[in-house]
């Protein structure tokens, strides 16, 4: 039951993952993607630690973060570019993240084609937007794991909690018969023992008429 729950709530979050696929467009300068699931703080950070990778000055301020001289050399080999990425929160669960690839000009590196670092960028901003709501997704199950075998752990204490009050009932009920059938044994007997004593009085009141008897 427990690993059919588990599996259960993976489907459903694999679900809601198809329902939100990532996509990526263009807005003017702009890459344009949604990430799901994660907050604006968290997305920030990842992004920070994406341009560090490329050996970026990175500053972070509220729903932006800018990263100067990032070198990759994927989009453009032997050039560098200014980063600017800015976050805006759409609803709860969704963030639009927008991407400003900014060459940089030197005389050792000419201007990089558009097209072809632009085709490049949106494969690194739609690849970045689905592990971060992957991964955001991926720590929701964890937590709701972590839940369910709390839930889990609860239900079997109760569980053996009423096993053994029921166990606490059956040998209290074997107590009370015992000790009704010993009541009717005691009764039996208390009834013996009195006659005993009746018989036994009658003696004894002979051995005192005697002794009051002697001069």
């Amino acid at each position: 039951m427990k690993k059919f729950i588990t599996l259960l709530l993976f489907v459903m979050l694999l679900t809601q993952v198809s329902a939100q696929k990532i996509s990526v467009s263009e807005s003017g300068d702009a890459i344009v993607t949604t990430i799901y699931d994660t907050d604006a703080d968290e997305i920030a950070k990842d992004w920070k630690s994406l341009m560090k990778k490329y050996d970026a000055k990175v500053d972070v301020s509220r729903s932006k973060v800018e990263a100067k001289g990032a070198v990759i050399k994927s989009m453009f080999n032997g050039g560098s570019f200014d980063v600017t990425a800015t976050l805006e929160k759409i609803r709860d669960g969704e963030v639009k993240l927008m991407v400003v690839f900014d060459p940089i000009a030197t005389a050792e590196a000419k201007t990089p084609d558009r097209s072809s670092y632009m085709s490049e960028g949106k494969r690194i901003v739609k690849d970045f937007a689905t592990n971060c709501t992957k991964e955001s997704i991926e720590d929701k199950l964890k937590d709701a794991q972590r839940a369910h075998e709390k839930l889990q752990k609860q239900h079997d204490g109760l569980v053996k909690d009423n096993a053994g009050l029921a166990d606490d009932i059956e040998n209290y009920k074997k107590k009370i018969t015992d000790a009704e059938r010993n009541i009717s044994v005691n009764k039996d007997k208390i009834s013996d023992k009195k006659k005993e004593i009746e018989e036994h009085q009658k003696v004894l009141d002979e051995i005192i008429k005697k002794q009051r008897a002697v001069d």
